[in-house]
Parts: C-alpha cells; structure tokens; sequence
C-alpha cells in the first residue's frame, strides 16, 4: 500500500480509538455542564463499547453489498453529525443520542478499515499492516486524549468534539482521495483474485475462528480487571496522582509499540506463537505486579511490558482470523471488534466485584488467572503458515 493510504487508514482508527477514551478526559467539565454526576457521565464509555459490539456485527451484514469506498465516505458522514450532535447537545438525553450515532458509525469504519487492509496487503505482510494500522487506534490514548482533554480545559468540553468533527473531515478528505474505488464481482464463478475483493466471504474453520474471538474476549476481561483500578492500586501504594500520569503516559506508548510489534511478529513467528509467547508474558506480569508496586522505576518497566504484550495480542488474532476466511473479512472482523468491547465491559464489572468483595490488589491475580485460560486456548490453535519461511521455498 502506498504511504498516503496507510496514513488514511491510520487517522481513520485513530479518531475512532478518540472518541472512544475522550470522556475520561474531560468527565467533569462534562458533569458540570450538563449537571449529572460523574458517574452518569462515565457511563457513557459503557454505551459505546455496547453499541459497538451490537451494531458492528449488524451494520456489516447489511452493508455487505456496498462498495468499500462510498460505503466508508457515507459512514464517516454520520460519525461528523453524531459528534456534532454531542458537541451542540443542550442535556443528557441529546448527548445519548448523538454518542451511540458515533458510536455505531465507529464500529463500522474501523472494521472497514481493517478488512481493506488485509485486503489490499499481500499475505506475508499482513500482520504487520494490521498492527500498524491498528497503532491509530492506541495512538488516541497517546495524543488523542491529552490533546482533547487540553482543549476541553481551555476551551470548553464542546470544542473536544468540535475538534474530532475537524480531524474527522481530514480523514474523509483523505477517504476520497486515497482509498480505493473496489468494484464487486460480476458473477459468481469469478476467479480467486476477484474473489479477494468479493463482498462474499467463506469462513474456512468455524472452530479456530471461535477459539480466536475467545482469545480476544478473555484476554481483555483479563486486561481490563486489573487496567480500570489501576489508578486506585497505585495510589493506595502510596504512589502521587501525577506518577500515575506518567504510568498511564507510558501504558499509552506501550500501546502504540505493542499493535505494531504485534502484527511484525505474527508474521515471523505466526499468530499462534506469538500469542503464547505474549499470553505468558502478561500472566508473568499480572502475577508479579502486586510485588513491584514498591519501587517506581520496576514498577513502570513491569506496566510497560504487561501493556505492549496485551496490546501486541490483538494484531496477532485478527491476523489469525484473517487466516480462517476466504473473501471478505468485514465481518469476522466485526464479531472480534465486539468481543474486545464486550470483553472490556465484562472486566470493568468482574473488577468491581473483586474490588468491593476481597481487594484492589486482587485484580491482578484474577487477570492472571483469566490469562491462564486464555494460553490454553491459544496451545490448542491450529498452526498456521509462517509467510517469513515460506517466500523462500
């Protein structure tokens, strides 16, 4: 792929991955417009992982016929109104509303957008692209949110959204000149190099496809338990809010290092190796966090790995999927986009309960106890080609 498609395809999840995390940012600037608590405004992050897990499934079934790229210029358009409905919403109500449009768009244009990448990259680089692709949507937790959280500071909350609807109308600026005009096949004996850009997809291993989308489900129940008390263990450690900033700094990094490592190595190593190696790392790491909490400099080199293993976890499944289906892959991409959702609102709900029934610091052996169930699904994945040695043959 040329560099400027890339680029299209890197801004494009990476003001999905915004819009997602924005609210935490600027959360009481919110509740104090709008005059709800923060507890009601947080929970809009809980509506958008929902509506991404049901919509995306649904939205790709029906667009399935429609071409990639009007389908994506189209979806965008409805993503701008949503956020400009946020940005201009005068209650509560107004806000739910334009948050769940955004947020179904969003399910949409990031499975989209995967799908063409695998697409359009040849077999023995797609992990990598993936991976790179993917690092927008980490990125967001990088720049996207401080950025937005320092506009909402100076400018008001309104202008966060203001400004998403902006970078929005760069990506779609870039959609139209970048993407690629994919016609559909005309009859259905078309050959297998039209077939790579059918709207037809055949899933060649239901069970290695079901046994990845666990993965992805399990491994963020797993992340997410201990990552929404992170701050709470920290500071009840005896750590300052401000070294928690710079650990959640730092876990953003990883995140962007982690999705592009990721899809690198599935490529050399292929994804069900990678995902063992990576799986164990996080069990290691889940299981030793409670005990490096004591020193700062160990402590941050511990969340750094736990993070850029979990993160490179994601690149190395959908790799693996893309494996198992022969055509286009919207929406097995779609199902393992809802089950990461679903997986990060199953972990805030299992973490509250550990959390109010035993203690913080029980968080991370629950995650490493969930780890353990996530590496023996990967053990028991089937193997697949290693494009690295296969070139050469």
């Amino acid at each position: 792929m040329s560099v400027m498609r890339v680029v299209t395809f890197i801004l494009c999840t990476f003001i999905v991955g915004m819009v997602e995390m924005m609210v935490a940012g600027i959360m009481n600037l919110m509740s104090h417009d709008l005059h709800v608590s923060e507890a009601i405004i947080g929970q809009l992050v809980t509506l958008y992982a929902i509506t991404f897990a049901v919509a995306g499934p649904i939205l790709v079934r029906l667009t399935t016929h429609f071409r990639p790229k009007p389908l994506l210029l189209w979806t965008l358009v409805f993503f701008i109104i949503g956020n400009i409905v946020i940005a201009i919403a005068p209650n509560f109500t107004l806000l739910v509303i334009g948050r769940i449009v955004s947020s179904a768009a969003a399910a949409l244009i990031i499975v989209k957008i995967l799908a063409l990448t695998a697409m359009l990259t040849t077999p023995m680089n797609r992990g990598k692209m993936i991976g790179i692709v993917y690092s927008g949507f980490s990125g967001a937790n990088v720049l996207g949110v401080p950025i937005g959280t320092m506009i909402g500071g100076a400018l008001g909350w309104r202008y966060t959204f203001v400004f998403i609807v902006a970078v929005s109308l760069i990506a779609g600026v870039l959609m139209f000149l970048y993407l690629p005009y994919l016609k559909p096949p005309t009859s259905k004996n078309a050959n297998r190099s039209m077939s790579n850009q059918s709207n037809h997809a055949t899933v060649l291993r239901p069970a290695e496809v079901a046994k990845y989308l666990a993965i992805t489900f399990l491994i963020l129940v797993a992340n997410s338990i201990t990552f929404i008390y992170i701050n709470p263990l920290m500071l009840k450690s005896g750590h300052t809010l401000s070294f928690v900033s710079i650990v959640l700094l730092i876990n953003g990094v990883a995140g962007v290092a982690g999705t592009s490592m990721g899809g690198f190595l599935s490529d050399r190593l292929t994804s069900k190796r990678w995902l063992i190696i990576s799986i164990i790392s996080f069990i290691i790491m889940m299981s030793l966090l409670n005990q490096l909490l004591a020193t700062s400099i160990i402590l941050i080199l511990g969340i750094f790995i736990w993070n850029i293993m979990q993160w490179s976890t994601n690149p190395a499944v959908q790799s693996g999927i893309i494996d198992q289906v022969e055509g286009d892959t919207s929406q097995v991409m779609s199902w393992n986009m809802s089950s990461l959702n679903a997986g990060i609102g199953v972990g805030s709900i299992v973490g509250g309960l550990v959390v109010s029934n035993l203690s913080v610091y029980a968080t991370t052996y629950f995650s490493a106890g969930i780890g353990v169930l996530v590496l023996i699904i990967a053990i028991s994945l089937k193997q697949t080609l290693n494009y690295s040695d296969s070139e050469f043959e």
